[in-house]
This record gives structure tokens, C-alpha cells and sequence, in this order.
């Protein structure tokens, strides 16, 4: 436990010797490659609000213009448009509850206090952040290499805080857990574009409906 906390926090005053052998060691401490995980997070959320923004954008100019195809009577004109409502929907559910999940696991990181925390906490945010990388990527795929890094980074702390302890990881546990961040963010994103956005008109909803059960 000693050698663990000697890496999470960093001795105040190091000696010439220790100096030294950190400036030649690439490896940064536990403390500061969390902290670097985390400010990374919080690069990646910033970058998906962006993208939200202009999904949403978007969405604001697919239902003005297709009530404006319906006031018209332009029918066909008017389900084109609300198909792709339909899409540009699912994506801003899917990229919200990517958001979530990535909020959620730099919360939990924020809170990693000991060797138990690291392990508890990082193992399954290694899984979860490679879920939320599946999602992002399909709309920004200049990311992929970001969260590349953000998985590495992690697994590198997990490794570290491992072997520091000498305690097992339940993998099973963790996949569980990761499960559940990613469950959770993504029922809470469905109400969030439930409430947030503007229905689709009733009539075109009906019209979709009929030709899926034709």
C-alpha cells in the first residue's frame, strides 16, 4: 500500500536520486495519469456537445421544412424529410447517451481516492469508454484515435494500481458495471430527446407506421 501511495501523490521533497530517475522514467505517476484521463474526458465532452449542437441544428431545419411540405401537400416531399428526421433523432439519442456516459465516468473518476477506488472504478470505465468510443466514432470519427488513448491511458492506471496491490480484478463484475453506465445513460438520454425536442407531426408518424405494417 505504501509503494501505491508513494505514486498516487509523489513525494514533496524528492531526492537528487529520485529526480533523476523520474526525468529518464516516461511513465508519470498514478495521480497524474488520471488527472490527464480525465482532463482528456472532458476534451471529448466538449467536442460531443459541439457535434449535439449541430445535430440539433439540424433537426430544428428537417421539421420546419417538412410541416412546410405538409402545409403545401407535398406528401412525398414531406416523408422524405421526416425520414431523415427520423435518423438525424436516433443519432442525437445515441450521441447524448454517449455524453452521459462519458459525464458519469469522469464523475466516478473524480472520486478515486485509494488503491480499491482505482480498481473498482477504472475497470469497468475501460469497457464503458470503449462502448462510448463505438458510438462517437460512427459520427466523428476523428475521435477514434482520442478515445484510443483515453482506453490506453486507463488501462495503464489499472495495471499500475494491479499490480501496486497485488489485487485480482473480477471481470465479470466490471462488465457488469460498465453495462449499467451505459444502460442507464442511455434511458436517460431517450426522455431527454422525448422531452427536449419537438414531436414529429402526428400524420406522418401514422403514414410511417402504416407502411412499416403494410
Amino acid at each position: 500500500m505504501s509503494k501505491f501511495v508513494s505514486k498516487w501523490t509523489g513525494p514533496k521533497t524528492p531526492s537528487i536520486k529520485k529526480k533523476l530517475s523520474r526525468r529518464f522514467r516516461k511513465e508519470a505517476p498514478n495521480k497524474s495519469k488520471l488527472n490527464s484521463a480525465i482532463k482528456s474526458i472532458q476534451i471529448q465532452m466538449a467536442s460531443v456537445d459541439r457535434v449535439l449542437l449541430k445535430l440539433k441544428d439540424r433537426d430544428n431545419f428537417l421539421l420546419k421544412s417538412t410541416i412546410r411540405s405538409l402545409k403545401s401537400r407535398n406528401e412525398n416531399k414531406a416523408n422524405i424529410l421526416a425520414n431523415e428526421l427520423s435518423q438525424i433523432r436516433n443519432l442525437i439519442r445515441q450521441v447524448t447517451s454517449a455524453r452521459l456516459a462519458l459525464e458519469q465516468i469522469s464523475m466516478r473518476m473524480k472520486t478515486i481516492t485509494d488503491l480499491g477506488d482505482a480498481v473498482a472504478t477504472l475497470a469497468p470505465a475501460v469497457a464503458a469508454i470503449r462502448g462510448v468510443q463505438d458510438t462517437v466514432t460512427t459520427v466523428m470519427p476523428q475521435t477514434d484515435n482520442s478515445f484510443s488513448e483515453i482506453s490506453n491511458l486507463l488501462s495503464s492506471i489499472l495495471v499500475d494500481a494491479g499490480q501496486s496491490g497485488g489485487l485480482q480484478l473480477d471481470f465479470k463484475a466490471a462488465t457488469l458495471d460498465a453495462e449499467k453506465i451505459l444502460d442507464d445513460a442511455s434511458t436517460i438520454a431517450e426522455k431527454e430527446v422525448e422531452s427536449k425536442l419537438p414531436e414529429i407531426p402526428a400524420e406522418l408518424s401514422i403514414q410511417n407506421t402504416e407502411k412499416l405494417n403494410a
